[in-house]
C-alpha cells in the first residue's frame, strides 16, 4: 500500500471536554485510542478546539516571524549545557534546510514570554506574539493529558495518572523546513526514527510532509487538516505501558516550492520509567528494564545509539 492510498485511524475530539473525564463522548473516544495505540501507534485527530483561527495566529504570527530573525536571535533560545536539545536546532549535521526552535512549558504563560523577551530583547515578543504560541501549546497540552489518561484509564491502571501526569513537562518545538526539491527528512535523527518521550502532538501547517510506518513496513504520508492533528506514542509511553502500545517510525518528506512549518508538543517524564505492577503478569513479562528518559536521549544520540533501529530494545530491553 503506498503512502498516498494509506490513512491513519481517525477519531474525534468535539464532544470530548479534557477538563471532564468520563462525560461526552470520552468512553466512545478512549476505546478508538486504545485500539489504534496498540495497532498503528497514532491517530488522526479531529480537534475543534485548536481552531483555524488560533493556528493561523500561530504559524502566520508567531513562528514565520520567528524563524525569520536573524541567527544570533535563535541561537539565544537555550536551556544550557545539560539540556542541549531544549534548545534552538540547526546547522547541524542531519538537520541541513531545516531549523528548530523550542519552549520549555509554553503552556505556561510565562515561560513564553520570557521565550519572547529572549529572542527579541526590547519587548519585540509582543502580547499578540505571547498569546498565539501559549494559546496553542495550551490547547495542545489539554488534549495530550486527556489522551494519556485515556490510555491509563482503557488498560485498568486509572489511579497511575495523577502521579505520573505530577512527573510530566511539555516541550513545545516548531520547525521550519526550507522548500526545494523532494528530500527526506529525518528531525534531530539520521533516519527514520521513534520519539523518546510520552506522546506527541504534530501540528502540520498546510504544507504536508509526515509520514507514518505501519507495522507492515507501508509508509502513511499525513495530509494536514485545519481542525486535526496527529497524536503519536514514544518510547517512554510504550515502556511504560510494558510495550502494550506501539512506537511508530516516521520522518518527514519535503516537496514541493513552499517552506513547511509544524509544531509539535512533546510530554516528558521526569520520574523513572517502568510499568506498574498490574501491567507486568505471566501473559506479560517484564520487557525493559526501569531507566530514566535523559540517560536515554544520550544514548539515543551516540555513536552506539545511532547503530541500532529499535534503540529502546537496544538500551533497556530484556
Amino acid at each position: 500500500m503506498s503512502a498516498e492510498a494509506a490513512q491513519l485511524p481517525r477519531i474525534d475530539f468535539s464532544g470530548v471536554d479534557p477538563s471532564a473525564p468520563g462525560a461526552g463522548t470520552w468512553l466512545a473516544a478512549r476505546a478508538q485510542v486504545v485500539d489504534a495505540f496498540a495497532t498503528f501507534g497514532c491517530f488522526d485527530a479531529h480537534y475543534p478546539a485548536l481552531a483555524p483561527e488560533l493556528r493561523a495566529a500561530l504559524f502566520d504570527g508567531a513562528v514565520r516571524p520567528l524563524f525569520a530573525l536573524p541567527v544570533d536571535a535563535k541561537r539565544r533560545n537555550h536551556y544550557g549545557p545539560d539540556k542541549p536539545f531544549h534548545g534552538y536546532l540547526g546547522e547541524l549535521q542531519g538537520l541541513d534546510g531545516q531549523e528548530s526552535l523550542a519552549i520549555v512549558d509554553a503552556s505556561k504563560p510565562e515561560a513564553v514570554r520570557a521565550f519572547g523577551d529572549l529572542v527579541w530583547p526590547g519587548g519585540g515578543g509582543d502580547a499578540g506574539f505571547c498569546e498565539a504560541l501559549h494559546g496553542a501549546a495550551k490547547r495542545m497540552a489539554e488534549l495530550e493529558e486527556a489522551v494519556r489518561r485515556m490510555v491509563l484509564e482503557g488498560l485498568g491502571v486509572a489511579e497511575h495518572h495523577e502521579p505520573l501526569n505530577a512527573s510530566t513537562w511539555h516541550l513545545f518545538r516548531m520547525w521550519e523546513y526550507d522548500a526545494g526539491e523532494k528530500k527526506v527528512r529525518h528531525p534531530g535523527s539520521p533516519g527514520p526514527h521513534q520519539d523518546t518521550n510520552a506522546l506527541s502532538l504534530v501540528c502540520q501547517h498546510e504544507v504536508e510532509g509526515l509520514e507514518v510506518r505501519t507495522k507492515g513496513g507501508e509508509w502513511i504520508r499525513v495530509t494536514p487538516s485545519p481542525t486535526s492533528l496527529v497524536v503519536m506514542v514514544g518510547n517512554a509511553l510504550r515502556a511504560w505501558t510494558n510495550d502494550r502500545l506501539q512506537a511508530p517510525f516516521h520522518r518527514v518528506t519535503v516537496r514541493g516550492n513552499v517552506n513547511r512549518y509544524s509544531a509539535i508538543l512533546f510530554s516528558i517524564p521526569s520520574c523513572r520509567i517502568q510499568p506498574p505492577v498490574e501491567l507486568v503478569d505471566d501473559e506479560h513479562p517484564p520487557r525493559f528494564k526501569p531507566y530514566y528518559h535523559d540517560d536515554f536521549v544520550r544514548f539515543s544520540v551516540s555513536e552506539e545509539g545511532a547503530r541500532h533501529e529499535d534503540k529502546l530494545n537496544s538500551y533497556c530491553g530484556l
